[in-house]
């Protein structure tokens, strides 16, 4: 799945994004990674909990924690 990031809260280190089937989800950032607003985001983004996650754009991989989805 692939997402889009609309928002980054670099207080919570919480990333939100769009995905690409209307829906939304948000992570944590579990590291100190530099994402962007127009990010594009791909990876299991339908999960709960630690995932590793690829921002394409710029092209690493990221540990996250999924928090929820819409």
């Amino acid at each position: 799945m692939t997402g889009t990031v609309y928002k980054v809260d670099q207080k919570k280190g919480f990333v939100y994004l769009n995905l690409e089937d209307g829906q939304q989800c948000w992570f944590e950032l579990l590291g100190g990674y530099d994402i962007e607003v127009g990010d594009i985001v791909t990876g299991n983004l339908w999960t709960l909990g630690g995932e590793e996650l690829t921002n394409t754009t710029k092209d690493y991989k990221m540990s996250v924690f999924i928090q929820d989805h819409t």
